[in-house]
């Protein structure tokens, strides 16, 4: 009878102790798991961060090479003219006022965007886009003939949804909107000198 006693609570013990080393270990691979996606999301947002500042050097070589930007205060005002209701056209921007649009409301204005060439990009899954706002220096009236401009370049990044099947087991797309703020030491510098930089998302 006490054998059969100490049996009957050895078993719901022995049950007891496979019941929490099941959650133990259910815990574990859980914490794991998160700890997996937020490693993903970082090593996402550094990479995407990284392509986005090599879209920023592109922009600027873009506004200091191609004929369609302005280079006096005349050719922005033309600028401006052209452009009517539309804030950008292919990523040139000339709004007559200062505007702090979110990431979600650079995004809606895709379609006034300056898109990268895929071969520009380092992977084949990334899309990138960039806007340039020509603003009128304050200081151009400066003796030291400054710019007569102050460039605010938007770079937005995103990852491409995925294609087949198989790829929907991966994290999520993930967009990384970046802006930056630069101009020229004088008229004539070939050398930038950056202001000012952030994250909009």
């Amino acid at each position: 009878m006490g054998k059969s006693k100490r049996y009957g609570f050895a078993l719901p013990a022995v049950l007891g102790v496979l019941a929490l080393t099941s959650l133990a270990c259910a815990t574990v691979w859980r914490m794991q798991w998160v700890n997996q996606q937020l490693l993903n999301a970082q090593f996402h947002q550094i990479r995407n961060q990284q392509i986005a500042e090599g879209v920023m050097a592109l922009a600027v070589t873009d506004a200091q090479t191609r004929a369609v930007y302005p280079s006096t205060a005349q050719d922005r005002d033309k600028l401006q003219l052209r452009l009517g209701a539309a804030m950008c056209q292919a990523g040139i921007c000339a709004p007559k006022t200062l505007v702090n649009l979110n990431a979600e409301q650079w995004r809606n204005l895709i379609g006034q965007s300056q898109q990268v060439n895929v071969a520009d990009l380092p992977i084949k899954d990334i899309t990138a886009f960039y806007w340039v706002e020509v603003w009128l220096n304050a200081s151009a009236s400066q003796p030291v003939q400054a710019s007569p401009f102050v460039y605010r370049i938007t770079v937005l990044v995103q990852e491409n949804p995925p294609t087949s099947a198989s790829e929907l087991s991966k994290p999520q797309p993930h967009t990384l909107v970046m802006q930056a703020i630069w101009s020229r030491a004088t008229e004539t510098s070939p050398s930038i000198q950056w202001h000012s930089w952030k994250l909009l998302a």
